[in-house]
């Protein structure tokens, strides 16, 4: 993946990812996690889940839904 992600955006887990538990899942970002203009990756809401987890960036894949601050607060 070589675009940023938005806040709020809705994403998919990839099967790249090592935490094999969420592969397919699909959250909502909630963090970016950038330095000096390069992103490594996010942090996400797990549909269902109440904590945000960490992937890096080449393990979401966003699905094109965008929501806004005011649906989660």
């Amino acid at each position: 993946m070589k675009n940023k992600i938005d806040f709020d955006s809705e994403v998919e887990i990839q099967t790249s990812c090592t935490h094999k538990e969420y592969i397919g899942c699909k959250g909502i970002v909630v963090g970016i996690s950038k330095e000096d203009g390069v992103i490594y990756g996010y942090g996400v809401v797990i549909n269902g889940k109440e904590t945000v987890n960490y992937f890096d960036k080449d393990d979401l894949k966003p699905t094109g839904k965008q929501f806004k601050r005011e649906d989660f607060y």
